[in-house]
């Protein structure tokens, strides 16, 4: 199993899948050798993961497809989201026109009636395949459908017919949300016993999330293991019920071991479905059936090979699971069990059950920090009370749907009673959290990569009976490892990140100590922000919460529109716009042509601010340079602007130019960009955007100067760095994390 498991994991890493008839000429060669026991296996699980892949990109929308209208027929699957003006809803296509999809995920801005899961669809929908920001410590969200099946996404242009829902699994399941939504007291109450029982944590704000996460109870709301193991354990004890009622004498001992054991299996099972049979509830029951089968098999298998044949069975039904942390951190958890079990079975229950949460805390934080960038330090202590109340708030949900159905209030207001003292519990401590002034109330940074073995081996001598001397040591090697070290040395020259926002821009510039956000990226209708996609992750990942100084270079949406949430995540210091609007409403400070600074031995100087009819032409237009590499941010100036610097003579060749306003046709004029002469030029523009930017004479005009051209559509994130002795380098993000299912 371990080869074969090996093989799945091989072919997951590669940057691209190889010809599948490549691999079927090789199957002869490489098992007719004497190591064939070995390399059977772990060419099965490569053949099967490459496979797999080759199936769910051969369904994918095909790029050359994606501005054309399609008609599709099919029903709606799982739980449509409405936020706000905008209803999301996947579809389950039956017919479609020249295209090979199977799912696509699509938004309604109000064209279609409140849609139900099972309603039959008719719709014409502009498509394009799956593309994700591409961003340090973002989202993979072409991962995320690519695991889900999702071949397309895009928006309702036209709706044809609609046929009422018919009986589906998530219709139930939706039904019983609504249910709880009408019957428990409070939005919030409501909105967790969804997340319980049907897995629909959409009802959830992201202030909620925030709470949770910075107590370290997520895994609670979060249908997974432990929840599983509950509806296991459930069944088990009614099984051996049964059993006590029913004369053991009339049963032979295979239905002895039997009964138990497939009711466990059944209710989990039921309970999965309920949950919306995600990858995480899937994976937590096939571990549960895996450490079950002894119990009526003929063939007895110890706990560790249950363990990995657990782990062959998860991969085999979904091979891209092992790019999912929560694999890891599930598996890792059990493992860590099994251990304790072993070492510690003649110790009370109390000090296995404390024993087992520090195990699990210490040997989970350096995964958690490596892949999330944050941890919680209480979360040890607010889960021994969080969690003992877990199998209430599962179960109870029975007798609060039975008691809904017959009119009786009393099991509702009693569940509602008790998770509501224990939200406002999780809320006293995500203040007092937040109140201490230490470096764990905010962003921490992620520790080396090559940190994080000795972290995994300190945590291990930390929980095995090593005598006390060891464990010390541990602890000062797994405290210093994850949080001993100091703030990192002051690099000379500057780095500069140009986000992958989409249609819009963000720039994250450092320079010594000092830090500088230019843009924001856009706002969205339901209220979020490009920023808390792409920028915030990587910013908490490297530990930065205070910003030097803020730009706006002006206030139009793309470039603005998530100002407030940056205001509420960073510490911010001097703001500055060339909106007059800005200005005027909100304070931000003018930026003025010729105001110059100086962080670092890094030069920060302003073109052009706050002048012009236009918002675009009131763009502050910022130069930083060190050294030779110079760095030009244009905001959205048109070609009149650029024109008037090119008169003023200001300008002068640059490393990095930053295309005015995503390199529409109505800027990078010829003059202005053979005054700059551009070694780079650096498009932010959204992935087929309706636009069309950028313009294909803007392209003309760049390759002419013989600049080289990326665009962050493509490219992902630009990541610019000026070493301080002359070198310019630039690195695009998609091609430092290559993996086979990126458009780039």
């Amino acid at each position: 199993m371990i080869y074969y498991i090996a093989g799945i994991v091989l072919a997951a890493l590669l940057p691209q899948l190889p010809a599948g008839y490549l691999l079927l000429l090789l199957c002869p060669l490489l098992l007719c050798n004497r190591w064939r026991r070995r390399t059977a296996p772990l060419w099965l699980g490569f053949l099967l993961a490459v496979s797999y892949g080759h199936w769910q990109l051969w369904h994918r929308l095909d790029v050359r497809q994606a501005s054309a209208e399609h008609r599709l027929g099919g029903e709606v699957t799982g739980l449509p989201e409405v936020r706000g003006e905008v209803q999301r809803f996947e579809l389950r296509v039956t017919s479609a026109e020249g295209t090979r999809v199977r799912l696509v995920r699509l938004s309604d801005y109000g064209l279609l009636p409140a849609l139900q899961p099972g309603d039959r669809v008719t719709l014409s929908a502009r498509l394009k395949p799956p593309h994700g920001l591409w961003n340090p410590g973002g989202f993979d969200y072409e991962f995320w459908a690519l695991m889900r099946g999702i071949d397309a996404v895009g928006y309702v242009r036209q709706l044809h017919a609609v046929r009422p829902a018919r009986w589906t699994l998530d219709r139930v399941r939706a039904d019983l949300g609504g249910r709880l939504s009408e019957g428990l007291p409070g939005p919030g109450v409501a909105a967790l016993a969804r997340a319980f029982l049907i897995g629909d944590g959409s009802r959830l704000g992201s202030t909620d999330w925030e709470r949770l996460r910075r107590t370290g109870t997520v895994h609670l709301v979060v249908v997974s293991g432990l929840h599983i193991a509950i509806v296991v354990a459930l069944g088990w004890l009614l099984g051996h019920g049964l059993l006590w009622l029913w004369p053991a004498s009339r049963l032979g001992a295979p239905l002895l071991r039997l009964v138990p054991v497939s009711l466990a299996l059944l209710l989990s099972g039921a309970y999965v479905l309920l949950a919306g049979a995600g990858i995480a509830t899937l994976r937590a029951w096939v571990m549960a059936a895996a450490l079950l089968l002894s119990a009526f098999c003929l063939v007895q298998l110890s706990l560790w090979q249950r363990w990995w044949l657990a782990l062959a069975v998860v991969l085999t039904l979904q091979p891209l699971a092992v790019h999912a942390p929560g694999l890891w951190l599930s598996f890792g958890a059990v493992g860590i069990l099994l251990v304790l079990a072993s070492l510690r079975a003649v110790q009370p229950l109390w000090r296995r059950l404390l024993g087992a949460q520090l195990a699990i805390f210490c040997l989970m934080t350096p995964l958690l920090l490596n892949w999330f960038g944050q941890i919680s330090l209480v979360a040890p202590l607010v889960n021994l009370v969080a969690i003992p109340l877990l199998p209430f708030l599962v179960l109870g949900l029975v007798p609060v749907l039975l008691g809904l159905w017959w009119g009786l209030a009393l099991p509702a207001d009693l569940y509602a009673a008790v998770l509501g003292w224990l939200w406002q519990g999780l809320g006293l401590v995500e203040q007092l959290v937040m109140a201490q002034d230490t470096p764990f109330a905010g962003p921490l940074p992620v520790p080396h990569a090559a940190l994080l073995v000795p972290a995994v081996l300190a945590a291990l001598a930390m929980v095995l009976p090593l005598g006390w001397r060891v464990r010390v040591l541990a602890v000062m090697v797994w405290s210093l490892a994850l949080f001993g070290g100091g703030p990192a040395p002051v690099q000379p020259g500057f780095r500069a990140w140009v986000f992958d926002v989409g249609q819009g821009l963000a720039v994250w510039v450092q320079a010594g100590e000092y830090r500088l956000l230019y843009d924001t990226g856009p706002g969205y209708r339901n209220g979020g922000a490009a920023f808390e996609r792409t920028l915030l992750p990587y910013l908490q990942r490297q530990g930065e919460g205070a910003l030097d100084r803020f730009v706006i270079s002006h206030a139009d949406n793309d470039h603005a529109g998530g100002r407030a949430q940056v205001l509420r995540a960073l510490s911010v210091g001097r703001r500055e716009s060339g909106s007059l609007r800005l200005q005027r409403e909100e304070g931000y400070q003018p930026c003025v042509a010729g105001q110059h600074w100086r962080w670092a031995g890094v030069d920060f100087r302003y073109l052009h601010g706050g002048q012009g009819a236009s918002e675009n032409d009131q763009s502050c237009v910022l130069l930083i340079e060190d050294a030779g590499c110079r760095l030009l941010l244009t905001g959205d100036i048109e070609a009149g602007v650029e024109q008037a610097l090119v008169r003023r003579g200001v300008l002068a060749p640059v490393t990095w130019l930053v295309a005015s306003h995503h390199g529409s046709r109505s800027s990078s004029s010829e003059a202005f960009l053979a005054q700059l002469q551009p070694r780079f030029g650096l498009f932010s523009a959204g992935f087929l955007n309706q636009y069309g930017h950028p313009a294909r004479e803007v392209v003309a005009r760049f390759e002419k100067q013989g600049a080289a051209l990326f665009n962050t559509a493509d490219s992902g994130a630009l990541e610019l760095v000026a070493d301080g002795a002359g070198g310019c380098r630039t690195r695009p993000w998609r091609g430092v994390k290559k993996r086979y299912w990126s458009a780039g």
